[in-house]
């Protein structure tokens, strides 16, 4: 340790020590906490800049963003980002923040807390992450929700909806009123801190799906799709187990019509390939059986929705797009 006081390599001013002598128990603790304090800041700025990022605005510092989170309007705005038919600007509850600079929280910021929590459930999110409506509002285990935050980031990223979220440790510095503030707040807090390390494992584990399961719902949507049966689409489509996302009750038809769509393209492309390896001399009579795959069911509805590209509208909860066109042929004679 250096004898005179020194700005540390993470940002916060360290006390000075003799270099002659070990730290106290309490001096350790000091420190420890300051590191804590500093770490948590980070992760907190990291969510903060990943914020400003999605939604093109300015957020405050730190520490007063904790407290403006509680009023749910940045979470129910961020949501509209990723899930605007889900979250439409006109619901979220006091959208400039003016009732809240006037009087403060009110119970119907809650609204704006639950609106966030849906669009995560609709998306697709893993719920182990999401803390209580509640505990949001009355600012309790806010490291929670920054945790939430920063798995939400990792899990928008990977779908390509959102950036990626930037480490910020070692890159930072906050001012002692800050590192105090944070001190004496986690050292109330009982709650174990979350690990933002081991986001990406539990991101995995919760997101595994099983296969057959899958194939069985993806199935049930084909068939659906080629009796042209609305309905039976519909209904195929909500099944949880086919792991579809964003789909709007409203458009069902063109979700129908965009999946036919998707079959003819590839009964045709199927076709030619079949007709061009079969030999003239014979007689050419194919029965092809098409069916679209995961990633393709998903990605015809996103282009029936509104503003839909057929890429990002819609996204799988599950590993990522298929690549290519993979398809089952049965070929024969009638």
């Amino acid at each position: 340790l250096a004898g005179a006081a020194s700005v540390g390599s993470w940002g916060y001013r360290r006390p000075s020590y003799r270099i002659n002598r070990r730290l106290t128990g309490q001096e350790m603790d000091v420190q420890r906490l300051q590191n804590v304090a500093y770490l948590y800041l980070c992760r907190l700025e990291e969510a903060k800049r990943w914020m400003e990022a999605v939604l093109g605005a300015e957020l405050p510092g730190p520490v007063e963003l904790e407290r403006t989170l509680r009023n749910g309007v940045t979470l129910a705005k961020l949501s509209h980002h990723f899930d605007p038919a889900h979250v439409p600007l006109e619901r979220i509850y006091d959208p400039d923040q003016h009732r809240y600079q006037d009087v403060g929280l009110q119970y119907r910021h809650t609204e704006n807390i639950n609106l966030w929590r849906s669009a995560m459930m609709s998306a697709g999110l893993p719920s182990v992450f999401y803390p209580e409506t509640i505990d949001v509002y009355n600012g309790k285990n806010i490291p929670k929700l920054i945790h939430c935050i920063h798995a939400l980031s990792h899990f928008l990223s990977q779908q390509g909806l959102a950036p990626p979220i930037l480490g910020l440790k070692g890159k930072v510095s906050f001012t002692d009123e800050e590192i105090n503030h944070m001190e004496l707040e986690l050292s109330q807090h009982h709650d174990p801190m979350e690990s933002f390390e081991d986001i990406g494992d539990i991101l995995t584990e919760e997101l595994s799906v099983d296969a057959a399961a899958v194939q069985t719902a993806v199935d049930a949507v084909n068939a659906a799709v080629a009796r042209g049966q609305l309905g039976a689409t519909a209904q195929a489509l909500r099944n949880p187990a086919a792991l579809l996302t964003g789909l709007q009750e409203a458009h069902m038809s063109s979700y129908q019509e965009a999946l036919e769509q998707a079959r003819m393209r590839k009964a045709e492309l199927a076709a030619d390939q079949v007709r061009s390896d079969w030999s003239e001399k014979e007689p050419f009579h194919p029965i092809i059986q098409i069916f679209c795959q995961q990633a393709e069911l998903q990605a015809g509805p996103g282009a029936a929705n509104p503003g839909g590209t057929g890429r990002a509208s819609l996204l799988l909860r599950g590993s990522g797009p298929a690549s290519g066109w993979p398809r089952r042929l049965l070929c024969g004679s009638p």
